[in-house]
């Protein structure tokens, strides 16, 4: 039986002094589907950098070509603007076909005033978010990927975005005007993928990553 699974992800920002009359925050919604897709990108343990579409949406066809099943993946996305909205959240959530005998598992960090690379900035903010199952795999050794940021209409998907969504696309990559999202257009997301028994260089290159961008908010912080 096809393995489909969803990954959502709602960012809720909501201003100070709101009022009933305010206008509700926009909705966030990557999704993940395991799936055939089409012509895939090859994507390893080094992660790929990809660019929405010009009007904050796309479709990403990827091949798990790490030579190994992933246990998790993770998904950072650079906002342009220094620091979040006040109340600015994120909550993920994980759906599989088969309730109960998979758990989701979801992690998110906020770092306002850092690129995504860990460069201190006055323009930039970066969103991390890792993807898992327990028990995994999240994505089996050669299996293909699909990663859709588009936004839903009136709260259901529609055109393609439905196909995806139903786990039946087989076109490729698409990040034309068409695929239309809430995401900044044009943003510059990073996708690295994190194998089911990582390698030591692997773990010590994650990790080191995660440090230093933590170091750089803390040294942020100490700095106001």
């Amino acid at each position: 039986m096809r393995l489909f699974i969803t990954l959502s992800v709602l960012f809720l920002a909501a201003a100070i002094g709101a009022t009933a009359t305010s206008l509700l925050p926009p909705i966030y919604d990557p999704e993940i589907l395991i799936d055939t897709g089409g012509d895939a990108t090859d994507i390893t343990t080094g992660g790929l950098s990809i660019i929405l579409s010009p009007t904050g949406g796309g479709i990403f066809v990827f091949h798990n070509a790490t030579g190994g099943p992933l246990s998790q993946l993770q998904l950072s996305v650079q906002f342009p603007m220094p620091t979040f909205p006040s109340g600015f959240a994120v909550d993920g959530t994980i759906a599989v076909q088969q309730p109960g005998s998979q758990q989701a598992s979801f992690r998110s960090a906020l770092f306002p005033d850092v690129t995504c690379s860990g460069q201190s900035s006055d323009s930039s903010s970066c969103v991390q978010m890792t993807f898992g199952l327990i028990p995994g795999p999240l994505i089996e050794t050669g299996q293909n990927f699909v990663l859709d940021f588009d936004k839903k209409v009136n709260g259901v998907y529609t055109g393609v975005d439905a196909i995806v969504a139903s786990g039946q696309y087989t076109g490729g990559t698409d990040t034309s005007d068409a695929r239309v999202g809430d995401w900044p257009d044009d943003a510059q997301s990073t996708t690295v993928p994190v194998l089911a028994t990582p390698e030591p260089g692997v773990a010590l290159t994650l990790g080191t990553g995660l440090l230093f961008l933590g170091a750089m908010l803390r040294r942020k912080r100490t700095a106001r």
